[in-house]
């Protein structure tokens, strides 16, 4: 505390950095258990703990990342405005409060659920082969954000051993494909709109604006046609007492995807989807409407 004090660094630049807006991406860990209708008081403490454990390691990871991307940020039309690339923070501080955030996470992580520890290993591996290598490989990077995804959803399914869905993999894959390619869509117009020259520090070119949205819509329609499927299965029928409810919440997913790739093309769009889904008034509009649709059919 004394080191931030005598920079002048208020602690905002440090809950800027650790990015504790992306922690709502953590509450996906709850996503198989509420699915599959199985949430209980022990549960539900299993799982509270692990997403903090799971938060903390991000945060972490996401200062390390920045420390690794710092001179590429500082030429990037928005990122150089980051606490990290504008030098409001030291490089020194920021690797120590990095270590001490994963290593708090992990330890903790352990303590809670061996296996789901395990997986919350494998997820920093997996992030930081993306940060120190993969990102510059387009395409095949978002592929890897997305299995960062994907392996919140399975620390949730074996903290407290839910089963796997293959219904839940497969939406979820294809409607976070959509979401990364989103926010690259997002990042290149921007970067066209404000940058002559390609951006630095990844393998993504102005002309592959085309093909990314190609991709994106693809996707999540895919991501709907997974969850319309779903809806039509035996599980289905046999979790909810009146699962036609569920076609009104694929109508309002059908809304919000056009809805996005419409801001998307007007230049609208925040730089991340996920931040956009939390903070936006249609969003979040959308989001209890579908609740509602769902305590209906259950």
């Amino acid at each position: 505390m004394n080191s931030i004090r005598k920079q002048g660094v208020p602690l905002v630049d440090w809950f800027k950095a650790i990015r504790i807006h992306h922690w709502p991406k953590n509450l996906l860990i709850f996503l198989p258990a509420l699915t599959g209708h199985l949430i209980g008081l022990e549960k539900f403490s299993i799982l509270l703990a692990l997403f903090f454990s799971l938060s903390f390691v991000a945060s972490g990871l996401y200062l390390m990342n920045d420390l690794l991307d710092i001179e590429n940020d500082k030429k990037h039309p928005t990122k150089k405005l980051r606490v990290i690339a504008s030098g409001n923070l030291s490089t020194k501080n920021t690797k120590a409060i990095s270590l001490l955030l994963i290593a708090i996470g992990l330890l903790s992580s352990f303590a809670t659920s061996f296996y789901a520890g395990i997986l919350i290993f494998l997820y920093i591996v997996l992030v930081s082969a993306y940060s120190m290598r993969i990102k510059r490989t387009p395409f095949f990077e978002a592929i890897f954000l997305t299995l960062g995804y994907i392996l919140r959803i399975a620390i949730g399914v074996l903290a407290v051993d839910t089963g796997v869905s293959q219904w839940l993999m497969l939406f979820s894959f294809f409607f976070f494909f959509f979401l990364v390619l989103v926010k690259r869509h997002t990042e290149l117009l921007l970067y066209k709109n404000t940058h002559e020259d390609d951006p630095t520090g990844r393998g993504y070119s102005i002309t592959d604006i085309n093909l990314i949205q190609s991709f994106s819509v693809t996707s999540a329609f895919l991501s709907l046609l997974v969850f319309g499927l779903y809806i039509s299965s035996p599980k289905v029928q046999a979790l909810y007492t009146s699962p036609d409810y569920l076609w009104a919440v694929a109508l309002l997913g059908l809304f919000w995807c056009i809805n996005v790739m419409v801001l998307v093309q007007k230049g609208k769009m925040h730089n991340d989807p996920i931040v956009f889904a939390f903070t936006n008034k249609t969003s979040l509009a959308i989001f209890f409407m579908s609740i509602f649709f769902i305590v209906l059919s259950l």
